[in-house]
């Protein structure tokens, strides 16, 4: 509404019979999906996330009526589906102006009879654009049709035919017939008013009298309570619609060394000194943290009934309470408006908290597993950090370090997410980088590399006591064998690659042979004693610092500890080397006992590409090759004289593998996969030649490449 509309004496008076005539048949009109939407504008901030609430926010335009950014703050969807369900209707509808309303409005005289008026905001909704211009010719009129349905909302006659009966028991109904019955009266009251008007342009228009309604209503709503049974049903609604397991992560507020799940803000002191962790406290649970004030991160786990396993190798702290929730809707740090956490009803349940790093050795995080569950006693599934100690009264037990911890840090700094580690002992800068495949002479910035987003290898070179230290941010180089080989040659190697999806693989290197490499919880025997002493007493099976111990490792290996002064130093320098990448490992193709292929099925044949697998030698060898042959000839480069030199004697010349290398790159991609298909050809293995060369030179040979595969399959018989 205009902060300043004023509704003339006796006018909503006036206006009653009007209403009470158009009123059954606007409603009767009125379709309830999009005016759901309406009906919600009033509900609580904090059930927000029970329903999508399409709406925008509210915020005026400079010299924009309330109405008009009303109307705005639904969106055009909204508006336009109700200014089609009534358009037809509203054009044929009778409705006279009563004499009150003439004598109260000015009328057309009022408008000017000459006038400009231009947007520059782009298209918009009919409504919007209508309502703009009223705005234009009639200033104020929108305000007073705002006003007027407000006071009509709460008029005598008028609150009957706007509350739902009891039949509307969902939500989704309630809403949809609050929204609906307040539209009918803001279109029954900006009829007879536009009706008065008759500005030009707008007059018997639709598409006004919706706009209007339709921002009268949404600033009416946005103020007004909701109907009294819509906290009843909303509640059903959001009990249906909770579903476990549920399970959530974030952040939680910490004040005076605790946090708190709970229904209501949590007054007074907690006494953690029975366990030394959790304790229920009127409202919810409160846990006891390291850190003082601040924030820590905290994940939730709504079950269904216990977890099947208490999970302890993680933790420091695990112990379990009861807690019977008054009402439900528990959240972290009590606050209404954050998101629940527990169920929305009340019930006993069993509360298991876990902790780590509360000693501050490490990020401090917490883990709450709740179910409903009989109130029982505190069961206490593991006590070993310091503080607990120290909390419950106990004498602080001697905890030794285990040697990861001084890598903890790790995961708090450039290298979190994703990277390569690779240390090379008795190696100068210069071996290391080619060895990766760079060139010493071509520096690059190295924040310009992480900003390019080409995915093109690239690394940074530090040397260190033992060596070299070689860092690829979000890289992968240093864990192929071919890398690992080349690097060794210079000295013992040991390199630790992961990525965010949580693959890693640890590998060790020496006199340019791949000693072992893994994934982390899967080595592999080694007779190496080099290996077998990095390797040591480090458990990979235990998730908890398993990255930090693969650094222990590699420190072991090759006698560098990786610091984070070190990649402060990196990254200070900002120099970085592109890689041109090796050309991937070739492997020969399974086969079975009788020569069969060990996975059946798949291939640039299909089915067919099984029968490969019987042909002599000398023929998968030409099938190869003369695939190789059909890509550089779809490619138009058959006649080059490096690519012809390699297809006429059958192997890759340094110049012809430099090209190979570097059509992996980005720049380079025009022929990425005709040279691919070459490096395919060269396997050692004829079958595994002719089925992935042949691969490779369809997808190189574009518009000839059924042809090609028909000339295989014709091979076949």
């Amino acid at each position: 509404m205009e902060e300043h509309a004023e509704v003339p004496p006796g006018l909503a008076d006036a206006v009653v019979p009007v209403v009470a005539e158009l009123f059954p048949v606007l409603l009767g009109r009125i379709p309830r999906g999009p005016t759901a939407a309406l009906g919600r504008l009033g509900a609580p901030e904090t059930d927000r996330d029970v329903f999508a609430l399409q709406t925008g926010p509210r915020t005026r335009g400079p010299g924009e009526s309330a109405a008009l950014s009303g109307l705005r703050s639904l969106g055009d969807p909204v508006s336009e589906r109700l200014f089609g369900a009534l358009e037809l209707t509203l054009e044929g509808l009778p409705a006279d102006v009563p004499a009150e309303v003439e004598a109260m409005v000015p009328g057309p005289d009022a408008t000017p009879r000459s006038f400009g008026f231009g947007m520059m905001d782009g298209p918009n909704a009919a409504t919007v654009t209508a309502v703009r211009l009223l705005d234009q010719l009639r200033p104020g009129v929108s305000g007073l049709i705002a006003a007027l349905v407000a006071e009509l909302a709460a008029h005598e006659a008028v609150v009957p035919l706007l509350t739902p009966g009891p039949e509307f028991d969902d939500e989704e109904e309630l809403a949809a017939e609050h929204g609906a019955v307040h539209l009918a009266l803001a279109v029954a009251v900006a009829v007879p008013i536009l009706r008065r008007v008759d500005p030009p342009l707008l007059a018997g228009k639709p598409a006004g009298v919706v706009g209007v309604a339709l921002g009268a209503v949404s600033a009416l709503l946005s103020e007004s309570p909701m109907p009294s049974a819509y906290a009843g049903v909303l509640l059903e609604k959001r009990r249906a619609e909770y579903v476990l397991p549920r399970s959530s992560s974030g952040s939680a507020e910490v004040r005076g060394h605790r946090f708190t799940l709970a229904e209501r803000p949590v007054e007074g002191e907690a006494d953690f000194g029975g366990n030394g962790l959790a304790v229920t406290v009127p409202g919810g649970v409160a846990v006891r943290t390291g850190l003082a004030e601040g924030q820590v991160n905290v994940s939730t786990l709504i079950l269904e009934g216990p977890p099947d396993a208490v999970a302890l190798d993680w933790w420091d702290e695990v112990v379990e309470v009861s807690w019977s929730a008054e009402k439900g809707d528990a959240t972290l740090g009590g606050g209404g408006a954050q998101r629940s956490k527990t169920p929305p009803w009340p019930g006993d349940f069993r509360v298991r908290v876990h902790a780590i790093g509360r000693d501050g050795e490490e990020r401090e995080r917490y883990e709450l597993m709740l179910w409903e569950a009989p109130p029982g006693p505190d069961v206490v599934h593991k006590h070993s950090d310091r503080l607990g100690h120290v909390v419950r009264g106990e004498p602080v037990p001697e905890i030794e370090t285990p040697p990861e911890a001084v890598y903890r840090w790790v995961g708090e700094s450039a290298l979190s997410e994703a990277a390569t580690v690779t240390v090379v002992t008795g190696a100068s800068p210069a071996e290391v980088l080619r060895g990766f495949g760079a060139d010493p002479a071509e520096p690059v910035s190295a924040l310009e590399l992480s900003q390019a987003f080409d995915l093109d290898p690239w690394v940074i070179v530090l040397r260190v006591d033992a060596g070299v230290l070689a860092v690829e941010f979000n890289g992968f180089q240093g864990s192929y064998g071919r890398v690992l080989e080349s690097l060794s040659r210079a000295g013992r190697t040991a390199s630790f690659f992961w990525n965010v999806n949580a693959v890693t693989r640890l590998s060790f290197a020496e006199k340019g042979i791949v000693r072992a490499g893994f994934e982390l919880g899967y080595a592999e025997e080694t007779e190496d004693p080099r290996v077998t002493e990095a390797l040591a007493g480090l458990d990979f099976d235990t998730y908890r610092d398993r990255r930090a111990r693969a650094f222990v490792a590699v420190e072991r290996y090759t006698g560098h500890r990786l610091v984070a002064e070190d990649i402060e130093r990196m990254m200070a320098a900002d120099v970085a080397y592109r890689i041109v990448p090796h050309l991937p490992e070739l492997y020969p193709e399974p086969r079975d006992a009788d020569g069969s292929r060990r996975f059946p099925g798949g291939g640039p044949l299909g089915a067919d590409t099984d029968k490969l697998a019987f042909l002599p030698e000398e023929t998968l060898r030409n099938l190869a090759w003369h695939a190789a042959e059909a890509a550089a000839e779809a490619a138009g480069v058959a006649e080059d004289l490096v690519v012809a030199d390699t297809l006429a004697h059958r192997r890759l010349s340094p110049e012809a593998e430099l090209l190979a290398r570097r059509s992996q790159l980005h720049a380079y991609r025009e022929h990425a996969w005709l040279w691919q298909a070459i490096h395919q050809a060269t396997n050692p293995d004829p079958l595994s030649a002719a089925i992935r060369a042949l691969d490779a030179s369809r997808y190189a040979a574009g518009a000839s490449a059924a042809d090609l595969l028909d000339q295989a399959r014709r091979l076949l018989g």
